[in-house]
């Protein structure tokens, strides 16, 4: 059965969405696999990227962040793209990306929140690798935004020194994980 984009959106939404999803992977897989095989991937590299492109596109939905003014083939033939030309990238080869069978529509902005959740989910992998203490008191910082007092509060240091110590610590452990690791720096300028 064929769904329509409104039809897709509501059955992901309403957690009925076995069969849209199927459906998804019915129609716009060979579509993503085509794009992939032309510029220099192969199957799995094809079904990987698709499902990467489809988890985002349900997440957005479940998120209501899904901009409904964009068609959903479109939606996820860009993803896939992006995802494709960022791996591609990450293993330093060069290819030419080609768009053949479906224009974009995608403006700017979902690119933006396409490399900035790249950033994060990259600064979230590095903070982890720091141990809990520093995990927890940059995670403070970067994403919740609390000043120093508030985080010698949740943290229980003894005074708000004790944390300013702490972040600098960190703040230099996470700098210099990011100069020994291979790509971060590339990702992180965008």
């Amino acid at each position: 059965m064929n769904y329509s984009d409104k039809e897709i959106l509501q059955a992901i939404r309403s957690g009925e969405d076995d069969k849209a999803l199927s459906a998804l992977y019915k129609n716009l897989l060979p579509k993503i696999k085509s794009l992939i095989r032309q510029n220099g991937g192969g199957q799995d590299d094809a079904l990987d990227i698709f499902q990467d492109a489809i988890l985002i596109f349900y997440k957005q939905v479940k998120m209501n962040s899904f901009n409904e003014t964009y068609s959903i083939a479109g939606f996820v033939y860009t993803i896939s793209r992006n995802l494709w030309i960022n791996q591609v990238k990450r293993k330093k080869r060069s290819i030419e990306i080609t768009d053949s069978e479906i224009p974009l529509e995608l403006d700017d902005n979902i690119l933006n929140q396409l490399m900035t959740k790249e950033r994060e989910e990259l600064v979230v992998k590095l903070l982890a690798s720091l141990g809990e203490t520093c995990h927890r008191l940059l995670t403070y910082v970067i994403f919740h935004r609390l000043s120093m007092k508030e985080i010698s509060q949740k943290m229980e240091f003894s005074s708000e020194d004790v944390a300013k110590t702490k972040h600098y610590k960190c703040k230099q452990r996470l700098i210099q994980l990011v100069k020994n690791t291979p790509y971060t720096q590339e990702i992180l300028r965008g």
